[in-house]
């Protein structure tokens, strides 16, 4: 059994507390795409046949990419791995990311899980950290997630 971790580094801003390599800089993400496809590419035999049954975009915050950057991901690792027996994929993501048009997105594509920062329900302790959202948000984000049936 295999498993796929793809480093997503864009953010919207940075996080306090965070160690993980990210960046504001939301322009190079299409150059950034197009490496990480061709990087999936040329490390197509890395598995050596092994079945892929996860797929993790982590981050950074990989929910700040597009449907169609999504969409380019997945068809390069469909074309290489097939996803057919991938049980899990999951997206990290904020939640103020989590609209209802970006869950739908979502939907349209084979993510099944969502692994939501949340940190704190401590309106205050979520400004110290220089998060985005508040408790509030995070809430409704979770209902939403779950009414569109993810995990």
């Amino acid at each position: 059994m295999a498993g796929i971790y793809i480093h997503v580094p864009f953010c919207k801003t940075r996080c306090v507390y965070c160690d993980f390599y990210s960046t504001t800089r939301g322009d190079l993400k299409q150059r950034y795409i197009d490496a990480l496809c061709e990087e999936l590419t040329m490390r197509r035999d890395y598995l050596q046949g092994e079945t892929v049954r996860t797929v993790y975009f982590g981050g950074g915050t990989p929910s700040q990419l597009e449907e169609e950057d999504f969409r380019h991901v997945f068809d390069t690792l469909s074309d290489i791995y097939g996803l057919d027996a991938c049980e899990e994929i999951t997206l990290e993501a904020n939640p103020d990311d989590l609209t209802e048009d970006y869950i739908a997105m979502l939907r349209r594509l084979p993510f099944n899980r969502i692994s939501m920062g949340i940190q704190t329900f401590d309106d205050a302790t979520l400004r110290l950290l220089n998060r985005r959202h508040d408790a509030r948000q995070a809430i409704e984000a979770v209902g939403r997630c779950r009414r569109h049936g993810f995990r």
